[in-house]
């Protein structure tokens, strides 16, 4: 009988849900394990909370990488961000597959020596418009990308090197591709229960008015399922 090769990867957890989510999600590792869970069944997660100081012995305690969203600033650099910086650089020096959603796409492209801040048009809330600039899971260039967003920073200036995947008005690099280096900004592991749950959060910091905005504005459907299967592949390299 053929033994199934498995692929370890490390989800570098960069925040907690808030103890009100928590009561329908257990944890934001259990976002991540359904994300990477499909009927293959041949990925190990193993998690890090690296926010609270919990760390890999080193890049190679796993095949592959994801870095996690989080309320964190990459920008403001605490001491676990710095740290998280350099680890990022160690495993693409490793040639590991890497992948970063949001925050996490945010501190890689840092690491590697882009530039992220605060954007000056607030909120990006819900499936905001973008379009691919290259084919990725399954669209093609000048078609629309939908996939949940939460965030105020953003990446100016991409790292050396990037090849831009989507792009927005808002949000210029949206998503990027570099060697086995993937990052992009929305957060494929929201699904839209939790989305509408997180808003419930997000309201009294970003208004009444760009919470319901991004509420009217949900898609009747999104490009989450085929996000996430690319990214399966792109960590089993």
């Amino acid at each position: 009988m053929e033994t199934m090769t498995r692929t370890r990867v490390g989800v570098l957890l960069c925040d907690d849900l808030h103890e009100e989510l928590q009561t329908e999600w257990s944890s934001y590792r259990a976002l991540f394990e359904t994300l990477l869970a499909d009927e293959q069944g041949d990925i190990e997660v193993s998690g890090f909370r690296v926010h609270d100081d919990e760390w890999p012995d080193s890049p190679a305690s796993a095949d592959a990488w994801l870095i996690t969203g989080s309320r964190a600033s990459v920008h403001e650099s605490p001491d676990w961000v710095v740290e998280l910086q350099a680890f990022v650089r160690r495993a693409e020096a490793l040639g590991q597959p890497l992948i970063g959603v949001c925050f996490g796409h945010q501190l890689i492209q840092a690491a590697l020596g882009g530039r992220t801040q605060r954007s000056s048009l607030g909120w990006h809330l819900g499936a905001y418009p973008v379009v691919c600039e290259t084919a990725f899971a399954g669209r093609q260039p000048g078609e629309t990308l939908s996939l949940l967003a939460v965030h105020q920073d953003q990446v100016v200036e991409p790292a050396p090197g990037f090849e831009r995947i989507a792009t927005s008005e808002q949000c210029p690099w949206y998503a990027m591709r570099r060697g086995r280096t993937l990052t992009l900004q929305g957060h494929p592991e929201f699904d839209r229960e939790f989305f509408q749950a997180l808003m419930g959060r997000v309201r009294g910091k970003a208004g009444d008015a760009a919470v319901d905005q991004a509420l009217a504005a949900l898609p009747a459907d999104d490009h989450t399922a085929a996000v996430r299967a690319t990214m399966r592949d792109w960590l089993r390299g």
